[in-house]
């Protein structure tokens, strides 16, 4: 198992210290933004997938680079893509050794397609038998690397770790998304034969199932090309191609969907991996996709050295410019418990929102909370937006959309936590200092031309875009799967009956708001807002709200100026 010291040479741990002018204490572990990437805990299994862009062991800088980012990952599991054909297993060994001292790694090499291959690595063992470079029937570009991953007691004693390393076709064409949808179609397929007795593969039930690698899915976040949706076979186990690899099969041991740990930036948010040279990368082609009823995600992160600053990069031994030249793409890491999570999932409510000052408006904002039990990180795996609506929002359902504006939610909010979308130099001017002094960076979003109509019957709504994107063949129109969390009327001026709040054409998601959605009343003060009051988290209803005194950032108190007369 990896160390648990804060650094594996005491030269550099003490250096660090000076540099930090800070003293040499150990400290706990995994505070990335901080530059301890360490595991929280030996009992949890850490996975790096990397798509080193075929530059290994090539001598120059680049593998330097490599080399760092491998030992500061310091991964148990890793599943390479790109690595050069012409390398013998006992050379990619050897390079691990060397780089992560006193461990002994089991290596196994891909399918070959032209220049390049997958490897999957562990500083464990494969059980033996285990492993294939392709499923039967066949999948596609570079096969499937997988192997049973032989756990260490500090881990599991009954439990081991399925591990299926992919890198799926790249490109956009129809040919491009067809060949990706047949690799999802064979990993299922492939998967419902692990779960079950005979063909070729049986494992123990229960055994945690992880398919990890650069799939290329929902290419550059345009969306899977239809009548292909790989996205949503990996993680419903929808089958396209029944014909050849059998009905549909949820892929979970529980008979559900799989799920997407999704990890981000520690530093910024950011859920994108490609390309990694850029400041804004385009698209989240690397993934881990994972059986969550009987396996979790304890700690999940993408490393950026381009966005550390240069305290946390001294820490955790690397250079500002090592992930950007090191590959095209950004590594992503995931560290991994057994069993299915405690924690009640990430839920997010509108907590408070002040709209209408007596003046200038300068006090506006819209406050969430997550009053579940995990973190919600807010682009992905489902892709969180606060819309806005017109005035007058209509008492009968609108034809077309009556979207005012749509504010695509950036950051993670973490168990009990706020998040809060304002504008600091526009409407929000008067409070912007208070709420960025109240939260960190991830929960907050400062969003120029953020603003809420001042009525009469204007609508707000928290949706949900689905994990997955459709395209129709001439990449004209996108399609998602949207879901209402909540949304709220103000500033009635025609009480009683349903309103109407229609979204954006590429879902039409109609939105009734009826009852304790609606409210009559108005903001009477600057100082006040609408407020959820402590302890209500039921959806959709302003039975549990008060007109109290704004605290944008802060929790909501329990004392309030005035009461609900109408819900």
């Amino acid at each position: 198992m990896i160390c648990s010291v804060p650094f594996r040479d005491p030269v550099r741990f003490v250096l660090v210290a000076m540099f930090m002018h800070e003293a040499v204490t150990v400290s706990p572990a995994f505070e990335p933004t901080r530059g301890d990437f360490r595991k929280a805990s030996d009992s949890h299994v850490r996975v790096l997938s990397y798509n080193v862009n075929a530059n290994f062991t090539t001598g120059t800088s680049l593998d330097s680079a490599l080399g760092r980012i491998v030992l500061t990952v310091d991964p148990d599991v890793i599943a390479f893509q790109e690595i050069p054909t012409l390398l013998a297993e006992d050379a990619i060994r050897q390079w691990l050794e060397a780089r992560i001292p006193s461990d002994e790694w089991s290596v196994l090499l891909g399918e070959a397609s032209g220049p390049i291959r997958n490897v999957l690595a562990t500083r464990f063992a494969f059980d033996p038998g285990t492993t294939i470079t392709d499923t039967t029937p066949p999948s596609n570009t570079r096969g499937v690397t997988a192997a049973l991953i032989d756990l260490p007691a500090t881990v599991s004693q009954t439990v081991d770790l399925y591990v299926m390393a992919v890198h799926f076709k790249s490109f956009a064409t129809l040919e491009d998304h067809a060949k990706r949808q047949q690799h999802a179609d064979a990993i299922i397929h492939w998967m419902r034969d692990a779960r079950t007795t005979g063909e070729h593969i049986d494992l123990a039930p229960g055994t945690p199932i992880l398919v990890v690698g650069d799939m290329n899915v929902d290419h550059w976040d345009q969306g899977d090309a239809l009548p292909c949706h790989p996205t949503r076979t990996l993680l419903y186990g929808d089958i396209f191609d029944e014909s050849t690899y059998g009905a549909d099969s949820p892929p979970d041991w529980d008979g559900g969907d799989s799920a997407d740990a999704a990890p981000y930036d520690p530093n910024t948010g950011d859920i994108h991996t490609h390309r990694a040279q850029s400041n804004d990368p385009g698209s989240r082609y690397d993934r881990f996709i994972y059986t969550d009823s009987v396996l979790r995600v304890a700690n999940r992160f993408i490393l950026n050295t381009a966005a550390m600053s240069p305290a946390a990069l001294a820490a955790a031994g690397l250079l500002p410019d090592d992930t950007t030249t090191a590959s095209d793409h950004l590594p992503i890491v995931a560290d991994f418990a057994l069993g299915p999570d405690p924690n009640p999932p990430g839920r997010l409510l509108i907590n408070e929102f002040s709209y209408n000052d007596t003046g200038t408006d300068d006090r506006s904002f819209i406050e969430l909370r997550n009053v579940g039990g995990r973190e919600i990180a807010l682009d992905a795996p489902l892709d969180y937006h606060l819309l806005t609506s017109n005035n007058n929002v209509p008492t009968t359902p609108p034809l077309a959309e009556n979207v005012s504006l749509d504010f695509d939610l950036k950051g993670v909010v973490p168990p009990g936590g706020l998040f809060v979308l304002y504008d600091a130099a526009g409407e929000s001017s008067a409070v912007a200092a208070r709420i960025e002094a109240a939260l960190p960076a991830l929960q907050r979003q400062d969003q120029a031309a953020f603003r809420l109509n001042n009525g009469p019957d204007a609508a707000i709504a928290l949706v949900t875009t689905d994990n997955y994107h459709e395209i129709l063949t001439t990449g004209t129109v996108l399609y998602t799967t949207a879901t209402l969390v909540e949304a709220y009327l103000y500033a009635d001026a025609e009480p009683g009956g349903s309103h109407f709040f229609r979204t954006d054409s590429a879902n039409s998601l109609l939105i009734e708001l009826t009852g304790g959605q609606l409210s009559t009343l108005d903001l009477v003060s600057d100082t006040l807002s609408f407020s959820r009051n402590a302890g209500d988290t039921t959806p959709n209803s302003f039975a549990g709200w008060t007109l109290a005194t704004a605290t944008p950032g802060t929790p909501n108190g329990r004392t309030s100026a005035r009461s609900w007369t109408r819900y």
